[in-house]
């Protein structure tokens, strides 16, 4: 892969513009450049004499900032050219970054950031928290953003078309669906107490499930043998809680067996307690006996289609729970369920155990299992009725029953009949009683106050009357159409989601140099939670106090520390450390047979929870590259070699001296983004690394440069490929910044595992199994030996990923400045100029006299006049 020329080089449009240059310019250009690309040299076939300088063009432009970016690094000139010296380079920068800016200053708008809509996770959020709605589904059902800079933030990347609006007229007609009461009476919250063996109860008889009761075999239904266990009357009676059965569970999910809970589908969304009873246990060919340890149990919401088969893969995960042995362990948590979701199983930490193709069946196997005691639902809760919702937008106003005859040329509200349509479910509707609908004696008073309460929250500012007064005209409009009070104030509500006000971010300018104060609270809520302000930060908008330094430094720290920081920190990391593509792949089952989704989730859950306690703990940017500690739960830490942890739940744990985990360089997620699913590369890898935790992004490999595919059947390394490659001097100048990183992390696999030799499909040494579940079988091979040592561009060597990480950690500096760019791109929306370097610098330099912590970061970007700049 070639990147770009060596820039001894500057660029092939440097020197027609000696003459309009200054003088520092000139003489440093004459002497240290145009030796090489005068019209006789063209070295890199470059006649640097003949292009004239125009810093009004972009293009022209950013060839600029190369220059001026190569001569202050040092690379240009290069090493075998006399050094300038330091006085020089400082002049001669001076002078570029002084001209760079006056240019920029004129080409730019004083509005830099544009007009950016809610990306998708933004309006899902807003939604929720508008609507007191926390798990109500959107994002799935809005089109894709696009992404600009890094993140899909940037109103580069957030055109909006008639699909847009198509769907967020569908969405907003589902919100109101749901958020409207159709009943003066709550649901009746119901109580079920679910078995798993409805669901499993057909593999019970080929051994993959047994039934179990006071944790022994279950003598009603004993488990499978030779000829498997069909026995009708058994069957009919699997989940009778009556006898206290168990359902102990071998089989690991595949995509043939993916089971849920039978008995239950939500028919009224909402929030529901969950409350669910996990054990493990060993099993020896018919016998109970101690387990190997915790097991993780895995709960997930399934989305059901009418035949109550879900088809496919769980929506999403609720939680890993801990199993432990031979103790049955209760777990509880409320959560927001959908239409049609119903909960899924699976056997998370188990290996897969297919009893099914085993002579003897359950009999015959002996290895772990986990017992499922009972799912118990309990829902919808409602604290309240009408529920907030529903008093959003009509606040106290009763709820009255509609008779038609008494009305009979008013449009009524559509109510779809509510129905249990999923075959095996046993939770039923209520009886539906008449059709109700809000009453207003005074529709247009009371639209109007409604309205002006709405609004504002809404759109996340003060609405002017005019506007307010607007909507309830059109809501008169559909009231003298023949609409009920209901439908007319859906329409203004429909249309209020619809709008620019609500889908943008408006962000009016004060004094031709800072937005404004609500505009602020937005950039702060949008920042910190991916959502709209909350009434604390509104009320100091309105109050002109939320701009004063301390007072932003207090309301940081208050949202950072609320459960919805959470979303800044997964959208954060999802895209600047790409945690989003940690499924874009799967790792090859013959070479990586021990990858599992629990270990995929094991892996960003890391990522997330690290980072949280950098910011928590305010540790300094190092911890980026290396660490003392990890945040794993034991499926990690077991891939890791880390000894000491059991069960599901992610935690803190003092790594031994020596090891190599712990920052972002070396963590599973990272590893396993940057790889294919079959191999790795130096490229990728060390693109990433240049460009995401360095900040110096190397440029995209040139046109009709193929990729360079490493060899699976053992006969050769990468690095050996490489080699050849990288002996094309086009190739060579930017391999030299790129792969050393990746030849660093050559020591870890596809899933981010150590190895010290490639695993093969061909030729090799037979495997060992180290830290690789007994239960599960190899067929790979060890290939040749990793290299991972590697030489800097500055001529510093490194024999592996430990001295790696060591030159690199002690670059906080460079690790501040990458960091602060990424929050101030995603906080604000836009890309970052010329001219934003040196406010970038301040920040980091303000950081590091406060001790260089990255909360202490956060809040510089927070306090900077980027943060604020329109």
């Amino acid at each position: 892969m070639r990147i770009s020329v060596p820039l001894c080089l500057c660029g092939a449009f440097l020197f027609a513009a000696i003459a309009s240059a200054g003088e520092v310019e000139k003489l440093f250009f004459k002497s240290h450049c145009v030796s090489c690309h005068d019209a006789d040299t063209k070295e890199g076939g470059l006649d640097l004499t003949t292009f004239k300088q125009d810093l009004a063009n972009a293009e022209n432009f950013a060839r600029w900032i190369k220059i001026h970016d190569r001569i202050e690094s040092g690379e240009m000139p290069p090493k075998n050219q006399p050094r300038p010296k330091p006085d020089e380079i400082n002049a001669v920068t001076k002078s570029l970054r002084d001209e760079l800016v006056t240019a920029e200053t004129k080409r730019l708008s004083t509005n830099r950031t544009g007009i950016r809509r809610l990306t998708r996770a933004e309006y899902e959020n807003t939604i929720r928290d508008l609507f007191d709605m926390p798990g109500i589904a959107l994002y799935g059902s809005l089109p894709a953003d696009g992404s600009a800079h890094g993140f899909d933030k940037n109103s580069d990347a957030l055109d909006i078309s008639h699909v847009n609006m198509a769907k967020y007229v569908e969405a907003a007609d589902h919100i109101l669906d749901l958020a409207i009461a159709t009943q003066p009476q709550p649901p009746v919250k119901q109580l079920q107490r679910i078995s798993l063996a409805r669901h499993v109860g057909h593999i019970l008889g080929n051994g993959d499930a047994v039934l179990l009761k006071n944790k022994q075999p279950d003598p009603e239904y004993p488990p499978a043998g030779e000829q498997g266990h069909i026995d009708q009357g058994a069957h009919e009676r699997i989940g009778s809680f009556e006898r206290n059965s168990s359902t102990g569970v071998f089989r690991h999910e595949d995509e043939s067996f993916n089971p849920y809970f039978l008995d239950f589908a939500v028919l009224y969304p909402g929030r529901y307690r969950l409350k669910a009873s996990f054990f493990s246990f060993g099993w020896d060919k018919g016998t109970v006996t101690p387990a190997r340890g915790t097991e993780a149990a895995r709960l997930s919401a399934v989305q059901l289609s009418q035949d109550g088969r879900h088809g496919g893969h769980p929506s999403y995960v609720l939680g890993y729970f801990a199993a432990p042995s031979l103790e049955s362990r209760e777990h509880e948590f409320v959560h927001w369920l959908n239409y049609k979701e119903t909960i899924g199983f699976n056997a998370a930490s188990l290996a897969p155990a297919f009893n099914y193709n085993r002579k003897g069946r359950a009999m015959a196997f002996a290895g772990p299992g986990i017992g499922v005691d009972w799912l118990e639902i309990e829902g919808p809760i409602n604290n309240t009725w009408p529920p907030l919702p529903h008093k959003l937008l009509f606040g106290e106003l009763p709820i009255v029953e509609f008779k038609q005859a008494e009305q009979p040329n008013v449009k009524l509200p559509k109510r779809k009949l509510l129905r249990q349509e999923i075959v095996h479910v046993r939770n039923r509707p209520d009886p539906t009683t008449g059709l109700w609908s809000v009453k207003s004696e005074q529709p247009l008073v009371d639209a109007d106050r409604l309205l002006a309460t709405f609004l504002p929250k809404a759109f996340r500012r003060p609405v002017p009357a005019e506007v307010r007064e607007a909507y309830v005209a059109k809501v008169d409009e559909r009231l003298q159409a023949g609409d009920c009070f209901e439908l007319a104030m859906r329409w203004a509500y429909r249309a209020a989601l619809c709008s620019p006000d609500f889908l943008y971010h408006v962000e009016p300018v004060e004094n031709n140099a800072k937005v404004d104060e609500y505009a602020l609270a937005s950039r702060l809520s949008y920042f910190f939670w991916n959502s709209q302000p909350d009434e604390r930060l509104l009320a100091l908008a309105k109050d002109k106090k939320l701009a004063k330094s301390e007072t932003l430094q207090s309301e940081v720290d208050r949202l950072l520390s609320d459960a919805k920081a959470q979303r800044f920190i997964d959208d954060f990391l999802g895209q600047w450390l790409k945690l989003r593509q940690i499924a874009a792949t799967d790792p090859d089952r013959k070479l990586y047979p021990e990858f599992s989704a629990y270990l995929q989730d094991s892996m960003v859950a890391e990522t997330r929870a690290y980072f949280r306690e950098l910011v928590e703990k305010n540790l300094s940017a190092s911890h980026l590259i290396r660490s003392d500690f990890a945040m794993v739960n034991e499926k990690l830490a077991k891939h890791y070699g880390i000894e000491g942890v059991s069960g599901p739940e992610i935690r803190r744990v003092q790594l031994p001296a020596g090891s190599l985990r712990g920052g972002f360089l070396t963590q599973a997620s990272i590893l396993k983004i940057t790889a294919n699913g079959t191999t790795t590369s130096p490229v990728p890898r060390g693109a990433f690394v240049m460009e995401r935790l360095l900040g110096l992004p190397p440029e995209p490999p040139p046109p009709n440069i193929p990729a360079i595919e490493p060899d699976v059947r053992g006969a050769s390394t990468i690095r050996e490929q490489l080699a050849k490659h990288r002996a094309d001097t086009a190739c060579a100048s930017c391999h030299a910044k790129m792969d050393p990183p990746g030849f660093a992390l050559e020591a870890f696999d596809v899933i981010g595992g150590f190895r010290e030799r490639y695993r093969s499909i061909g030729d090799g040494d037979t495997a060992p199994r180290g830290n690789i579940d007994p239960f599960i079988g190899i067929s790979f091979k060890l290939g040749p030996q990793v290299d991972p040592s590697g030489i800097l561009p500055d001529d510093r060597q490194f024999k592996d990923v430990r001295e790696y990480q060591e030159l690199m950690a002690g670059n906080e500096s460079l690790l501040l400045k990458n960091l602060a760019r990424q929050l101030t791109i995603y906080s604000t929306g836009r890309d970052l100029a010329f001219g934003d370097r040196e406010p970038i610098t301040t920040i980091v330099e303000r950081t590091q006299k406060s001790g260089g912590g990255i909360r202490r970061l956060i809040h510089e970007v927070v306090q900077s006049e980027l943060f604020r700049a329109p």
